[in-house]
């Protein structure tokens, strides 16, 4: 290498060793990186805080690896019900966010500090539960707006209220409105086929068509 080679090589070396200077690679600066926020954020200023779990008999406080956590909101808590963030959960739309629930067992168990294995579940803005199954294998899900599912049945997420059941394969989900189709009377008899339509913000729902057969 000649010598204004090696003089050009020092020169970007101290260059590249000062405070914001950016790599040609990225755009990167140097310099210390930022810290990482402490709690999981789950938008509209909540976010889920890591409770402390003390040993039985309370001697010491044991390492919370599950992340069993409290909600919070503008950094006060909602309430004393323990949530942790699940592989299929979500942060806060519409008021609704998509959670795992625990609850404390009868008898202490080592393994999980007292907790039961959890239930998916769907909590409002008071860290209420709004919609949970009844079993291990079903999952709720959030439609938007105050529309929630539980296989195929459609609730009022305010009050818990079962809006629909129905045979419905495809669910289009819209701004305002949520279609879905009634295809076979096994699942209520009561109710007409056809395409109905609910309305995700009121939760009344309508017949808008037939079944093309």
């Amino acid at each position: 290498m000649k010598k204004k080679e090696v003089e050009a090589l020092h020169a970007f070396i101290a260059m590249a060793a000062q405070p914001g200077f950016a790599s040609i690679f990225g755009g990167i600066p140097f310099g210390e990186p930022e810290e990482k926020y402490p709690y999981d954020r789950l938008g509209n200023g909540f976010e889920l805080r890591p409770i402390e779990i003390l040993a039985e008999g309370g001697q010491f406080v044991v390492d919370n690896r599950e992340n069993f956590s409290h909600l919070y909101k503008d950094g006060n808590k909602v309430c004393d019900t323990v949530f942790r963030r699940g592989g299929y959960s979500g942060d806060f739309k519409d008021g609704y966010a998509y959670l795992i629930v625990y609850n404390k067992e009868k008898e202490h168990t080592k393994k999980r500090h007292g907790f039961d294995f959890g239930t998916h579940v769907i909590i409002n803005e008071q860290g209420e539960v709004c919609l949970e199954p009844d079993g291990v294998t079903t999952y709720p899900s959030h439609l938007g707006g105050n529309i929630g599912k539980l296989k195929d049945t459609y609730y009022d997420l305010r009050t818990g209220e079962a809006l629909l059941t129905c045979s419905s394969s495809n669910t289009i989900k819209g701004q305002k409105f949520i279609i879905v189709e009634h295809q076979y009377d096994w699942y209520d008899e009561n109710l007409p086929l056809g395409v109905y339509k609910i309305d995700k913000q009121t939760c009344e729902f309508e017949k808008i068509d037939d079944i093309k057969r």
